[in-house]
């Protein structure tokens, strides 16, 4: 899948010391994707219309989470997450955001 580059990315991202904070709209939305598989969570985009919202539906889905519950990468990866702060599409569509939050292989 073309989207597996990004998840590595991310992987790499999370594996560096100290962890490298530079990501885009694309890699928050591979990370959220990378959580919400290990939590066996989806993020509902019915609703969704700009990628903050997307970050701001998993902050929410995440004030329900034990943060003991998360691997050591995914803890990593939900610091980047909050850090973040979401840009305007430039490259990406709403489509892809989405596809790569629900496609991690």
């Amino acid at each position: 899948m073309i989207y597996s580059i990004v998840y590595d990315a991310v992987r790499r991202k999370a594996a560096t010391t100290p962890p490298n904070d530079l990501i885009a709209n694309t890699e928050m939305a591979a990370a959220i994707g990378m959580i919400c598989k290990e939590l066996h969570r989806e993020i509902d985009f019915s609703k969704i219309t700009e990628p903050a919202e997307i970050k701001e539906q998993f902050l929410i889905m995440m004030k329900e989470v034990n943060n003991t519950e998360l691997s050591e990468e995914a803890a990593i990866l939900l610091e980047k997450v909050k850090k973040y702060k979401v840009k305007g599409m430039v490259n990406e569509t709403l489509q892809d955001l989405e596809t790569l939050t629900g496609a991690v292989i």
